[in-house]
C-alpha cells in the first residue's frame, strides 16, 4: 500500500474524517488545488465529468503530486472503462450504481490480474513508474495497490447490501445520497433525509464486519462531517468544484449589489 493511501487508512483508524472534493472540470490545476487545500483525497469524476482519457491522466498526476490520494470514479463496470485507468496508477476506482453482488464482482475482475482470479489486461504503465519499477513485483500486489470502491446509491443496491458487502476484494463502500433519495419513489420526500441516514449506518456497520471502510457526503461544515461520523462513516466529499466557484460568486455578486 502506498503512502497516501496509507495515511488516510491512519486517519480512519484514528476516527479522523478523511475528506476530499468531486472534480468535474477538465483543468488539472483544479485537483492541484484540491490536493494543497489540505484534502485527503480528489473524486475525479470521469462518469459526469467532462474529461477524456489524457485530461484523468493528468488529474491523477496532479492530486497525487500534491500527496492527495486519486480516486477515479469510471462510468461503469465494463473492462474497456477502466483498464486504461488503471494503467495511470491512480489509488483508487469508484463503481458507481453497484445494485447487485454480481455487479460488485465484476468490477473487482475488472481490476484484478488472472493470478487473482480476475480479467484486468497486462499492461501497467505509470503505475510502475513506466518501466522502473519491476512489472513482475507490481503484478504480484496490484490487487492492494488500487482501492476498488462501490457506490450504493439505489435502493435496489440497499436491497442487496448484505451481499454486496460480502463480496471479496474490494476496500470500501460509499452511499450516494443523491441518487439513492433520488431512487426513494415510494418514500414521503419528509423522511428521505432519515432513510438516507439509516442507510448510511447500516452500510457502515456491514463495511465494519467485513473488514472495510465506508465513506459518503458532507456538506462542507464540521458538524456535517461529524455527523456522518457519528453513524461510522469514515471518508466523505465536502464539496464539487463547480459549486464552489458558483455559490462563492453568486454569494458575493449579492453582496456587492445590495
Amino acid at each position: 500500500m502506498n503512502e497516501r493511501l496509507k495515511k488516510i487508512k491512519e486517519k480512519m483508524e484514528q476516527g479522523k474524517p478523511v475528506v476530499g472534493v468531486f472534480v468535474l472540470f477538465a483543468d488539472s490545476s483544479v485537483s492541484e488545488i484540491v490536493g494543497y487545500s489540505g484534502c485527503d483525497f480528489v473524486w475525479i469524476d470521469s462518469e459526469h465529468g467532462m474529461m477524456d482519457r489524457r485530461e484523468i491522466y493528468h488529474h491523477v498526476l496532479a492530486a497525487q503530486a500534491t500527496g492527495a490520494c486519486a480516486f477515479v470514479r469510471v462510468p461503469g463496470v465494463e473492462y474497456y472503462q477502466i483498464k486504461n485507468t488503471l494503467d495511470m496508477g491512480p489509488d483508487g476506482i469508484i463503481f458507481p450504481f453497484v445494485n447487485t453482488p454480481e455487479i460488485a464482482r465484476q468490477a473487482v475482475e475488472a481490476c484484478t490480474y488472472p493470478a487473482d482470479g480476475g480479467k484486468r489486461g497486462i499492461g501497467p504503465l505509470r503505475a510502475i513508474k513506466y518501466g522502473i519499477d519491476n512489472e513482475s513485483e507490481y503484478l504480484r500486489q496490484a490487487k492492494d495497490e488500487v482501492w476498488k470502491i462501490f457506490q450504493i446509491e439505489s435502493v435496489e443496491a440497499v436491497e442487496h447490501l448484505e451481499e454486496i458487502a460480502k463480496v471479496p476484494g474490494y476496500q470500501s463502500l460509499f452511499v450516494g445520497p443523491a441518487d439513492l433519495g433520488m431512487s426513494m419513489t415510494e418514500v414521503d420526500p419528509k423522511d428521505k433525509s432519515a432513510r438516507i441516514a439509516e442507510v448510511q449506518t447500516r452500510a457502515a456497520q456491514l463495511a465494519a464486519e467485513n473488514g472495510k471502510y465506508c465513506g459518503s457526503c458532507a456538506g462542507p461544515t464540521k458538524e456535517s462531517c461529524q455527523e456522518l461520523v457519528d453513524r461510522g462513516v469514515q471518508w466523505m466529499t465536502i464539496a464539487q468544484d463547480a459549486r464552489i466557484i458558483s455559490a462563492y460568486l453568486a454569494e458575493a455578486v449579492r453582496n456587492i449589489s445590495e
